[in-house]
């Protein structure tokens, strides 16, 4: 029984995913001003956090997850200098559904 109600939760899952497009990102303009004080806020957010020594360089790649029910993410590839002095690739997940931002996630992109 628990594994067909799992089955079930999983196609119903995938359905719901292919009708709203979730998963989908649009990329967004790095030259962007806004977009690169953004990536330098999310390491500061993320250094006040941790603790860790990272240094933000550049953003070098933004998209954006527009989910009506979760707001606007936007994930940002970020180009920065680990606490060891070696560059290092970040993902930032920053929520804006609230007008200000607030750091969701913040790890080692692959």
């Amino acid at each position: 029984m628990g594994n067909s109600l799992l089955f079930a939760v999983a196609i119903v899952v995938i359905y719901a995913m292919a009708i709203v497009g979730a998963g989908s990102r649009v990329p967004i303009d790095i030259n962007n001003p806004d977009v690169q004080r953004l990536g330098r806020w999310a390491v500061a957010e993320h250094e006040n956090q941790v603790h860790d020594g990272i240094k933000f360089n550049k953003v070098v790649r933004a998209e954006s997850d527009d989910d009506s029910e979760l707001g606007l993410q936007l994930h940002l590839f970020i180009d920065a200098t680990n606490g060891d002095g070696k560059d290092a690739k970040y993902e930032a997940v920053v929520d804006q559904i609230r007008g200000k931002p607030d750091l969701l996630d913040f790890k080692p992109a692959n």
